[in-house]
């Protein structure tokens, strides 16, 4: 599965319009599933084995818990822990530099699309930890990458190793650097939003625009505050000239994240698809709660291109922010809080 110009893959994620409709083409997109299947196939004995059971294996998360399903690939890369705090434990996932090559061209073309990628050097407040200072889940790490939508002036960190948030910190950065044009970027888990929200001090002028990129979800999460309450109580503190706080979703075990639109629900782009999955395993109607499936095939690695979450959505159409595509509506875990990144909060 080498990048090549007639690869499907490669032809999928050099896609520069990914949320327009007529990008969308759903032959390109069978076509690279079908390479990521053969890729697999031929690499990876246990994927063989599940392919044997049932052609095109939608494989639930936790299965990458318990079974050995990484895809040699022969090439050097990064490991990433996923959260860990459930009752199988971690997913640790090897990001080969071809996969990381992919994912980080279809990530530039998600932040472009939800204008989020700045050409001025950009001040980072971050609620998660330094990932250099231990051994953090996947969430971490994810941050960090995401401060690349930037040039960096300035990289605050305000969870410690031990997952603690320091408010004051946070706070303090923020009006420090309230007189300086530099936009600002507020990146980290939904429940240090939260935090952050509850230890709000009395409203302040900034000089420059604020973006939020919040992980992990709102439901079972956070504590005290609902997700429009977070976002308001800080848009009335941060008296800037804008401020502008979406939701990302992703996990670990799938290669890209997801940027919410103004309404809170994720349009998927051209190189991904999801369905909701009913009880009795049909693909649930308009509006009918279910657990989300993903599908993307940028993964060399691990083949989790046919992934079937511990998440539940529903999906619909029409959605107010006035992008046509159909969207997903994130509604929380299945599992226990505990199966989540803040389960690690202290």
């Amino acid at each position: 599965m080498s990048e090549n110009t007639s690869n499907p893959i490669d032809l999928l994620i050099n896609n520069p319009q990914p949320y327009a409709p007529e990008s969308i083409d759903d032959a390109l997109f069978s076509a690279a599933m079908k390479q990521a299947d053969t890729w697999h196939l031929n690499r990876n004995v246990n994927y063989a084995k599940l392919w044997e059971t049932e052609a095109n294996p939608l494989i639930p998360i936790n299965l990458f818990k318990t079974m050995d399903l990484a895809t040699n690939t022969q090439l050097d890369g990064i490991w990433l822990n996923s959260s860990g705090t459930g009752q199988h434990g971690k997913t640790r996932v090897f990001f080969d530099n071809l996969s990381l090559k992919r994912i980080e061209t279809a990530m530039v073309q998600i932040f472009l699309h939800n204008h989020l990628i700045s050409t001025t050097p950009s001040r980072f407040l971050m609620l998660s930890p330094d990932p250099a200072t231990g051994e953090h889940a996947g969430y971490a790490t994810a941050f960090l990458k995401f401060t690349q939508c930037a040039s960096i002036q300035e990289l605050v960190f305000t969870v410690s190793e031990q997952g603690q948030f320091d408010s004051e910190l946070a706070w303090s950065t923020l009006k420090r650097w309230a007189n300086d044009p530099a936009p600002i970027y507020i990146l980290g888990l939904t429940l240090f939003f939260e935090f952050l929200c509850l230890k709000r001090p009395e409203p302040f002028t900034l000089k420059s625009p604020i973006k939020g990129l919040t992980g992990g979800g709102w439901k079972g999460m956070t504590k005290q505050l609902e997700r429009p309450e977070i976002i308001q109580g800080l848009q009335h503190v941060l008296q800037a000239p804008s401020v502008d706080i979406r939701d990302i979703y992703g996990m670990t075990e799938h290669p890209l994240h997801y940027i919410s639109c103004p309404e809170g629900h994720f349009h998927l782009p051209a190189y991904s698809r999801f369905s909701i999955m009913a009880e009795d395993g049909s693909h649930a109607p308009e509006n009918k709660n279910g657990l989300i499936v993903l599908e993307s095939p940028l993964f060399a690695s691990i083949p989790s291109h046919r992934l079937l979450t511990q998440d539940l959505g529903c999906w619909g159409n029409n959605c107010a922010c006035g992008q046509p595509l159909p969207f997903l509506r994130y509604l929380g875990r299945a599992s226990t809080p505990e199966g989540t990144c803040a389960a690690q909060v202290k």
